[in-house]
C-alpha cells in the first residue's frame, strides 16, 4: 500500500496529471458555490454565504496553477498526441490563457464581496457575485466541452442523421 500511496503522490507532483486534476476544479466548484450561495441568501444564512463566496474565489484562484502544470505538460501531451491533434491542443491552451482574466477578475469580486459583507451593501455584493458566477460557469461549461473535444475526438459534435 505505501508504494502505491508513493506512485500517487509521484503522479500528482507530474504537470501532465495536476493540469487534468486542476482542469475541472473552476466547474465545479463554482457551480458548487453557486448552489450553496443561492439557498444561503434566500434563507439568509451568513455563514453559508461567507463559505459559499470563499470556495467561488478559491475554484478561479486554482486557474493559476493549472495553467503553470499546462503548460509546463504541453511539450509532453504534444509529444505523446498524433500530430493531428497538435494544432487543436495548441489553441485550447491560448484559449484557456485568453480567458484566465475572466476567472481572476471572478476571484477579486469575491474578495471584494467578502469585505462587503457587514456592510448594507451585502446583498447587493452576493447578487453581483450570483450573475457574475452564473456568467462564468457557462463559460467554464463551454471551455469544459472544448477541452472534451481536442482530447476525446470521439466526443466530437456529429449531427444526428435526418428522420430521428
Amino acid at each position: 500500500m505505501w508504494r502505491e500511496l508513493t506512485t500517487l503522490w509521484q503522479s500528482v507532483r507530474d504537470p501532465e496529471y495536476a493540469h487534468l486534476l486542476l482542469e475541472s476544479l473552476p466547474l465545479y466548484g463554482l457551480g458548487f458555490g453557486l448552489v450553496v450561495l443561492v439557498f444561503a441568501f434566500f434563507v439568509r444564512e451568513k455563514k453559508s454565504r461567507i463559505l459559499a463566496i470563499s470556495l467561488m474565489g478559491l475554484s478561479c484562484i486554482s486557474v493559476w496553477p493549472y495553467l503553470d502544470f499546462r503548460l509546463s505538460a504541453t511539450p509532453r501531451i504534444l509529444a505523446t498526441r498524433h500530430v493531428s491533434l497538435g494544432p487543436d491542443i495548441q489553441r485550447q491552451t491560448q484559449l484557456r490563457q485568453d480567458t484566465a482574466w475572466m476567472y481572476y477578475t471572478m476571484a477579486a469580486v469575491c474578495a471584494v464581496a467578502l469585505g462587503m459583507q457587514r456592510s448594507k451593501y451585502a446583498r447587493h455584493a452576493v447578487m453581483v457575485v450570483v450573475i457574475g458566477g452564473v456568467m462564468l460557469f457557462w463559460v467554464s461549461i463551454w471551455l469544459h466541452q472544448k477541452e472534451s473535444e481536442v482530447y476525446h475526438p470521439n466526443i466530437r459534435r456529429l449531427s444526428l442523421p435526418s428522420g430521428r
